[in-house]
């Protein structure tokens, strides 16, 4: 060592910190997950949207449910239940007219094709097409229940379309 240096009379300066690090713009890592969440909210809202349909099936059928269960009379439901469908139906369906015409066992024929299940075609689908033509009293409260039931399940069943 040099004994006539003197290291406090050389121009350093002391250690500087880096400035504070900024907010934005954020790293690529953010800007995917603000991507994901942005693509999350939209296919939500979309299904949201195409569904609104079935959901308004399922609480008339629900509603429907209720007022049975409250005393209402079971052939005046079983109709409506079916004035539900044929609306559901005419709302998802392309060919609307077509639909709005059928009547008796064509409708009960597109209602099973479109469900894909043979349970509307079985026992309790065939209120239905009965109900409008029974007397008050031949209808009864389970029996229309299970119908409203059997519908929602039909409603359910169906794919959502935009």
């Amino acid at each position: 060592m040099n004994p006539a240096f003197d290291p406090s009379a050389l121009p350093l300066r002391d250690i500087h910190l880096p400035g504070a690090i900024a907010w934005w713009p954020p790293a690529f890592g953010w800007w995917v997950l603000a991507a994901v969440l942005v693509g999350l909210v939209f296919a939500g809202a979309l299904r949201l949207w195409r569904q609104r349909r079935h959901r308004a099936a399922c609480r008339a059928l629900e509603a429907i449910i209720t007022r049975l269960e409250a005393g209402a009379e079971p052939a005046h439901c079983a109709q409506e239940a079916s004035i539900v469908l044929r609306r559901f139906a005419m709302t998802v369906d392309a060919d609307t007219p077509e639909v709005a015409g059928l009547t008796g066992e064509r409708w009960f024929e597109y209602l099973a094709r479109l469900g894909k299940s043979s349970k509307l075609a079985e026992g309790m689908g065939q209120l239905l097409l009965d109900a409008p033509y029974r007397s008050p009293d031949r209808v009864t409260s389970e029996e229309a229940r299970d119908l409203c039931r059997l519908c929602v399940d039909w409603v359910r069943a169906q794919p959502a379309r935009a």
